[in-house]
């Protein structure tokens, strides 16, 4: 009898000890990156990030004002507008700005033909005139997106108790992007199933605007990447990001003036194994190991 609490102990410790050499195979692929050191290179990125891209985790975004039909209620724009911005702010970590910024830059003398199209409510066509003058304006505004927007009655016949209206929506990146430049889409918002809807565009939204940070530190020969992206960003383990090379470059505008506008080289990938609050770690792929620098930019899918 005296026998079975020694028993007991030496079958706890077998268990612990088991345990712990279980966690300790698992966590093998780490020890190289808790061991590393921190990448000490002389080379600089060509634009480096400011302290204020650092601290913003969010990409602005303003719309022109927003198209109507003529027969719907406040109730109706109202929540229209609220479903598509929430949507965008939610899945796709963009920051709408506020309307007032957008009217006090529609007054001024250079985006006179802007507000004319606008007014004769011109968004049906997304010509040319039309999108450069918009990409005009967001540069104006300082925001990385611009969005119009039109809200109609919906042909779709619902229950009294409910309500629906036909949404056309384009989003148009200001700078050059290193993958599609903008997102249309259009869809019947009924109110009753605004829940299927919301995951079905958010899934879309997130596939087309990325969470977009930048490289804060590398370790072990650029083996592995520190981003300022974590968990408050919905960052998740084995995520996929893209690391590009930020370069200004001359362009001319539309007078013919020379410009310097921003342009991206993509450098490779990285995969997210380490995510905390506010930064997150990736292994980089073998073959970008060589190419990237603290500074690069990233976006994450």
């Amino acid at each position: 009898m005296r026998s079975f609490p020694s028993n007991l102990f030496i079958r706890f410790f077998l268990i612990t000890t088991l345990v712990g050499l279980l966690n300790s195979c698992l966590s093998q692929p780490d020890l190289g990156f808790v061991n590393a050191a921190v990448d000490d290179l002389k080379e600089t990125v060509p634009v480096p990030p400011t302290l204020e891209e650092l601290r913003m985790q969010k990409s602005f975004i303003s719309f022109l004002p927003i198209q109507y039909s003529q027969d719907l209620t406040r109730f109706h724009r109202v929540l229209s507008q609220a479903f598509v911005m929430s949507v965008l702010e939610e899945f796709g970590d963009l920051e709408v700005t506020d309307d007032v910024l957008v009217e006090k830059a529609l007054r001024q003398i250079e985006f006179r033909e802007l507000k004319q199209l606008i007014e004769e409510e011109q968004f049906r066509r997304y010509d040319s005139p039309l999108i450069d003058a918009v990409i005009r304006l967001g540069k104006h505004l300082g925001v990385r997106y611009m969005g119009v927007m039109n809200v109609q009655t919906s042909p779709v016949n619902v229950a009294p108790n409910d309500w629906s209206t036909y949404i056309t929506f384009r989003i148009m990146r200001v700078e050059g992007p290193p993958d599609s430049s903008y997102m249309t889409h259009e869809f019947t918002f009924i109110f009753s199933e605004s829940n299927s809807l919301w995951e079905d565009i958010g899934a879309q939204i997130r596939g087309k605007f990325p969470l977009s940070g930048f490289v804060l530190e590398t370790r072990a020969n650029r083996s592995y990447a520190r981003i300022n992206l974590g968990r408050g960003n919905r960052i998740k383990s084995e995520q996929e990001c893209k690391i590009f090379r930020r370069l200004r470059k001359e362009s001319k505008d539309l007078k013919g003036k020379n410009v310097l506008v921003t342009d991206f080289d993509l450098l490779g990938r990285m995969t997210i194994f380490n995510v905390q609050q506010d930064f997150a770690w990736g292994r980089v792929a073998q073959e970008s190991r060589g190419k990237i620098l603290k500074g690069d930019a990233v976006r994450c899918y």
